[in-house]
């Protein structure tokens, strides 16, 4: 049985058969140009014989319609063509010719042989939609579709993957270490608040506890003099119905005097010495100015001691003209007005707490004929030790003060006591319940010391007046010796607080 040569690509044989060929026609199958083609005959003439068929199959270029005269050129392709075996015919509709233009009458465009490649390229030609497919596809059996190469995945190395690993886990750790670094600051700042209240809170009950030592810090006490405090005790057995509170200390060695001194009593005109040390504190923090116009008001307007009261509402006065009327004049509507510009009541009140002052306190304006506001006679040297210190207020400040407190003009207490040419810057208190005396002592001999008296009586006893002066005496003798203090008789100087 004859052999079969293998069906060839029409595009294949096409490209080759084009480079020999001189003539752009298409050939017939037996190799005839189509004008050697007989004409149909005629009705009436004899049909020639048939030609017998041979049972050979066709060659290839008989097939392709290839001149077997012009397939010597390209021997070594035909030979290796009929070597191969030709497969079975497919069934299927062969492709359409590449390169073919698709209007009648048009020569198919001329094709450029492709070199001989091991890889197969897809080429699709910017005329055509139909791809172009290398020789070496179109020698594959039309059975076989040819085998699309796949591209292979990299391979990744394990050290690239232990080192991505490697760097995730870093990554995790660092945001793991700085949430955890966060939440444990945040344990520790609340731990540390929390230790910082409660050793508030502790040093706040060991001041509470030991007022005294602080307060004695504060004075510079050293030991009480029992002597003097024997004598002042003797004064107060001669009146009875007197309850006195008495506190003194010598600030040049620290000696002290004790009796009843933290005892709360009415405060009476008292109480505007802390209100002045509040008012300097205010200038010292500029929420004040000495020179700021403040305005009596109605509800300012007090009676009893002062001479603002008698003044028409709406008057004018410098802060430091009215605090100056508030101490040297005991005024009340004039102490009145500092209050309302200091913020009140309770706001004193906190400053009072501040500076330890454990008696003193206010409930009602001035005046306070009741006695409902209180301090002690230890609260009020106290302060005035801390003024002399300057602690609370500038030096500045302090010596304002000083030289208001030194034009009050009651001098019926204190003073009385003190031997001529005695320095003394004192504010004196007096209501029917209560007369007192609080002041700051410069003796001629150099000796400096404080003193603080309050005296509760019934009725406006006069025997509490009496009892200041008599201790006052005996204070200024105990510092000074070698003298004899001889009492004013200056009748400017013996006007009482009126209540």
């Amino acid at each position: 049985m004859a052999q079969r040569s293998p069906r060839q690509s029409l595009f294949s044989i096409l490209s080759f058969s084009k480079s020999g060929s001189k003539s752009s026609e298409p050939k017939s199958r037996n190799g005839n140009s189509p004008k050697s083609q007989p004409r149909r005959r005629s009705r009436g003439s004899t049909p020639p014989p048939p030609k017998p068929v041979s049972r050979r199959s066709p060659s290839v270029e008989q097939r392709q319609g290839i001149d077997p005269g012009r397939s010597e050129s390209f021997d070594p392709l035909l030979s290796q063509l009929r070597q191969k075996r030709s497969a079975p015919p497919p069934s299927r509709k062969p492709r359409s010719q590449p390169g073919k233009r698709s209007s009648r009458g048009t020569a198919a465009p001329s094709i450029i042989p492709f070199p001989q490649s091991s890889a197969p390229t897809a080429v699709r030609s910017r005329r055509s939609p139909v791809a172009q497919f290398s020789p070496s596809e179109s020698l594959l059996p039309p059975g076989n579709k040819p085998v699309k190469r796949v591209r292979k995945k990299r391979r990744v190395s394990p050290m690239v993957y232990a080192t991505r690993l490697l760097i995730l886990g870093i990554g995790i750790g660092v945001i793991s270490g700085t949430i955890l670094s966060a939440l444990n600051a945040l344990g520790r700042s609340s731990a540390e608040a929390n230790q910082t209240v409660s050793l508030t809170a502790e040093q706040q009950k060991s001041l509470n506890a030991n007022s005294s030592n602080s307060l004695a810090q504060s004075l510079q006490l050293t030991q009480e003099a029992s002597d003097l405090k024997t004598a002042i005790l003797g004064l107060a057995k001669d009146s009875p119905k007197l309850k006195p509170g008495v506190f003194l200390v010598d600030l040049d060695t620290g000696n002290y005097v004790d009796i009843q001194g933290e005892l709360p009593l009415p405060a009476a005109s008292t109480i505007k010495v802390p209100i002045l040390v509040s008012f300097f504190q205010a200038v010292d923090e500029g929420r004040l100015r000495l020179d700021e116009v403040l305005t009596m008001e109605e509800k300012h307007i007090a009676k009893g001691s002062g001479e603002l009261q008698d003044k028409p509402v709406g008057s004018k006065f410098t802060a430091l003209e009215t605090a100056t009327l508030m101490i040297t004049n005991s005024d009340n509507t004039a102490t009145n007005m500092i209050i309302d510009r200091l913020g009140g009541i309770e706001s004193l009140n906190q400053q009072f707490a501040f500076w330890q002052l454990k008696q003193t306190q206010m409930q009602n304006i001035l005046p306070d004929l009741e006695g409902t506001n209180k301090t002690s006679a230890k609260d009020l040297v106290t302060l005035m030790a801390e003024i002399n210190q300057g602690k609370l207020v500038s030096v500045k400040s302090r010596d304002f003060m000083l030289r208001i407190m030194q034009q009050t003009r009651n001098r019926s207490l204190l003073p009385r006591g003190l031997g001529e040419g005695t320095f003394i810057a004192h504010k004196t208190g007096n209501i029917d319940s209560v007369c007192g005396d609080i002041g700051l002592i410069d003796m001629l001999n150099g000796k400096r010391y404080l003193v603080g008296i309050l005296v509760e009586r019934e009725a406006d006893d006069p025997q509490a007046n009496e009892l200041i002066r008599q201790v006052s005496s005996t204070i200024y003798q105990y510092f000074d010796t070698s003298t004899n203090p001889q009492p004013s008789t200056d009748p400017d100087e013996v006007q009482d607080d009126q209540p």
